[in-house]
């Protein structure tokens, strides 16, 4: 199905949503990034963008981890996973810039389920901040580590390299957006459906071009399942992610 085939049918949709004043689109900022996208009208760097450039962070952290890795130096007797854990650079994470540190670590911590945390931590996403926040204290334009313990690199290392992430976006999030549109304009607009509407979004997403910081490009597709997926190149080596699974996608 073509770009053009899945936007047509709601493009009066996305046009109004962008016809929207920006000052009174904070709460409707994912539908707006989102028609953005679909109508090939240039790219926000809102937080569909910054997620992706937090999953392409991950991969290259991956990437470069094992391209460091030489079992052939293990001592004998030592397993994989134990040579892996000597190999980690735990000292990376006692000063973090503040940009990789706001973004990656403070506003990436939205890019994981809640029982991401309880199961990793057994606690839940906010005492995570918490702990997030006792440890570490912002000198200049630096986070420095001041409270050292295996839980919080833990924490660090997890945010920084696990691919445990929630999808792109959800109904959910598109449902509360909808909430607050129809309180924008009144209840005589009539909204379309989240379910519908979600399904064509992610359509519309296929062929869309994501170009990070490093000018590396990651291409999104629509799979024969009907996800939404990514073929990264961190390091040069292609990493195809779902972003959106199968299951979330119930129109398509």
């Amino acid at each position: 199905m073509k770009r053009l085939d899945t936007t047509q049918n709601f493009k009066p949709f996305l046009d109004f949503v962008l016809s929207i004043r920006e000052e009174s689109s904070a709460g409707i900022s994912l539908l707006r990034e989102l028609a953005v996208l679909a109508s090939d009208k240039g790219l926000l760097d809102g937080k569909l963008k910054r997620k992706i450039d937090r999953v392409y962070y991950r991969l290259c952290r991956i990437q470069e981890e094992l391209g460091s890795l030489d079992f052939k130096k293990a001592k004998p007797g030592v397993s994989a996973e134990d040579y892996v854990f000597s190999r980690i650079d735990f000292s990376r994470y006692r000063e973090i810039t503040k940009t990789v540190f706001e973004h990656h670590f403070l506003e990436g911590l939205s890019d994981f389920p809640g029982s991401f945390y309880i199961k990793n931590f057994t606690l839940n996403k906010e005492k995570i901040l918490s702990l997030i926040n006792e440890c570490y204290e912002k000198t200049n334009e630096m986070y420095q580590l001041k409270r050292d313990n295996p839980l919080i690199l833990s924490v660090m290392r997890a945010l920084e390299i696990s691919l445990e992430t929630s999808p792109l976006f959800t109904i959910e999030e598109m449902q509360r957006e909808l909430d607050h549109l129809q309180g924008l304009v009144g209840a005589n607009k009539k909204m379309p459906g989240a379910e519908n509407l979600f399904s064509l979004l992610v359509l519309s997403l296929e062929n869309v071009s994501i170009t990070h910081k490093d000018e590396t490009i990651t291409k999104l597709f629509i799979s024969d399942k009907g996800e939404l997926a990514g073929i990264f190149h961190p390091g040069g080596k292609p990493w195809t992610r779902i972003l959106i699974p199968e299951n979330l996608n119930l129109s398509a």
